[in-house]
């Protein structure tokens, strides 16, 4: 699924400045205002965490699933997140 993804977001990303986008993954770590998700296919994606509210996330543990919303950016380097919603109970 997140190969699908990220070719989709290649594509879709050089059409537009900045490409919306919504994907399940698992944390695998959080640093600063960076978070790396992995997803089901064990892709890793960057998340720019610079417009979530930090209680969005300053609770967010190893392996918890997420999901994910914000934009592509034009340099494709990363998901710059405008929310990150837990799936745990």
């Amino acid at each position: 699924m997140a190969l699908a993804l990220l070719s989709v977001l290649s594509l879709a990303a050089s059409a537009a400045d900045e490409t919306p986008v919504r994907f399940e993954g698992r944390v695998l770590w959080i640093a600063g205002q960076t978070l790396m998700v992995a997803t089901d296919d064990s892709q890793s994606i960057n998340v720019d965490l610079t417009h979530v509210p930090q209680d969005a996330y300053q609770r967010l543990g190893s392996y918890e699933r997420v999901v994910v919303t914000g934009t592509i950016p034009r340099e494709q380097n990363r998901v710059v997140a405008t929310s990150i919603e837990s799936l745990e109970p």
